[in-house]
């Protein structure tokens, strides 16, 4: 099924869900073959550009809303206009405003005329403290977000041609498949808004319109089209037309490049801090401030600033490094990389040192609870007397004053505070200490004695 089909198949199933179908519009629809079904009409190449960058917004959000709000510096950006007349976007949003999608349905109605709906384009707009406000009706927004509708446009691809603009819109459907199913040309006509007897002629048509367009495709996106043509039945009269191209996948491309596109101006306003007046700027130069020269400058700055040769402003900094050129030579990246992996190395022996003494720690508090726990153990089953002359050393130790102070008594009364949680486990763990020390004691005592001359 065709695009148009598509969106105008989805449009009208939204509308009939939610109880807004046009009267008596029957739940399934046929539609003309020959014609244009769906349509954008009244709208120049600048408007249609305008609803190309409104749709990517609606379609980046996680949900339908009212209303959406996007700065105006990154509408601009996106926008690429490279006209600071805030007049000039008026007109734009206002012709967007007076555009609609038309639906024609094939099946007659009871009242014996055939379902017409339109869907407006862009609904309420407005431009205020610095951002761009508009609302969408919510069944287009649905069509949008689908994945099986394709309104992802590369905003980058800037054509000069109205005509250029919707034979690259119509194909978009079609950049898996390698090729477009066959149009006939009176379909092509009207999509293409070719209404003049001018371009009944095909020769005229194909030559003033078709080859224009496709050139120019090549020249802006790289995409080289064939157009192959297909005559009507035993005459040299050519009826229909399709188009087809290599492998390459556009449609990703596309939707990665318009998010590059507006990652780029967050790292401008958010990063490097430029002002609007900066912006402005680079938009009205875009074809000497490329994509590839704007991030020249990012890495020259940002190489800059790592190095601490900036003193008052980045975004100063950034724009004469933009203005005059400046890249970071073969020299200083192989530098920079040598000291980033240096970096990386230090970084990676501290962190294998911070590891290893976690675990000791780790380790170490474990035997602590080990300790603590035979110690008690062992002292529980001890005569009252050993118990005391063990509480009493404890107490007697330097390290006993400090919890003796903890617990606001006097050392010598650590002996009656032996379970106190402060005091717990460092009281097992110096019994179990010397009980291992009185072993050893034993071992060394009755090593000396087999080791000593028998004098009788």
């Amino acid at each position: 099924m065709s695009d148009d089909r598509q969106l105008a198949l989805m449009l009208f199933d939204s509308l009939s869900q939610q109880s807004k179908s046009i009267a008596s519009a029957p739940t399934s629809l046929g539609y003309r073959r020959n014609n244009a079904l769906v349509q954008i009409v009244d709208l120049s190449l600048a408007g249609r550009r305008l609803l190309d960058v409104a749709y990517f917004i609606v379609a980046t959000e996680s949900e339908i809303k009212k209303t959406y709000s996007i700065e105006l510096g990154l509408f601009k950006w996106l926008l690429g206009t490279t006209s600071d007349n805030r007049a000039h976007i008026k007109r734009l949003i206002r012709e967007a405003q007076m555009a609609a999608i038309e639906l024609n349905g094939t099946e007659i109605q009871s009242d014996n005329t055939y379902p017409w709906g339109s869907i407006p384009l862009m609904g309420t707009a407005r431009i205020s403290n610095g951002r761009f406000i508009f609302d969408l009706a919510e069944e287009l927004q649905l069509v949008i977000r689908d994945p099986r509708a394709t309104h992802f446009l590369a905003l980058r691809y800037v054509f000069k041609s109205l005509y250029t603009k919707i034979l690259y819109d119509r194909l978009q459907p079609y950049m898996q498949e390698g090729s477009t199913p066959w149009f006939d040309l009176e379909t092509l006509r009207v999509w293409l808004e070719c209404n003049k007897k001018t371009y009944e002629l095909f020769k005229h048509f194909r030559a003033r319109v078709l080859d224009v367009a496709i050139a120019e495709i090549h020249e802006v996106t790289g995409l080289e089209i064939a157009m192959v043509t297909q005559n009507v039945p035993g005459s040299k009269k050519v009826s229909q037309v399709r188009f087809a191209w290599g492998e390459n996948n556009r449609a990703d491309e596309q939707k990665a490049a318009l998010v590059i596109l507006k990652t780029l101006y967050e790292t401008l306003r958010n990063e490097i801090g430029l002002s609007h007046a900066d912006i402005d700027e680079i938009i009205k130069d875009r074809a000497r401030y490329s994509d590839e020269v704007i991030q020249q400058a990012i890495d020259y700055t940002r190489h800059a600033a790592a190095a601490g040769k900036i003193k008052v402003r980045v975004s100063g900094y950034f724009m004469k490094a933009l203005r005059e050129g400046y890249i970071i030579g073969t020299l200083d990246q192989d530098l920079r990389q040598r000291k980033a992996i240096a970096a990386a190395d230090s970084k990676a022996g501290t962190d294998a040192k911070e590891v290893r003494e976690k675990s000791v720690d780790k380790e170490f508090t474990a035997k602590q609870k080990r300790d603590a726990s035979a110690g008690w153990e062992a002292y529980e089953a001890m005569s009252a007397s050993d118990k005391h002359n063990l509480a009493r050393a404890f107490a007697n130790l330097s390290t006993s004053a400090l919890f003796a102070t903890r617990l606001g008594i006097e050392a010598h009364e650590l002996i009656d505070h032996l379970q106190e949680p402060v005091v717990h486990q460092s009281f097992g763990a110096f019994v179990t200490l010397q009980l291992q020390q009185q072993k050893k004691s034993s071992k060394a005592n009755k090593a000396a004695e087999l080791f000593t001359p028998d004098n009788t």
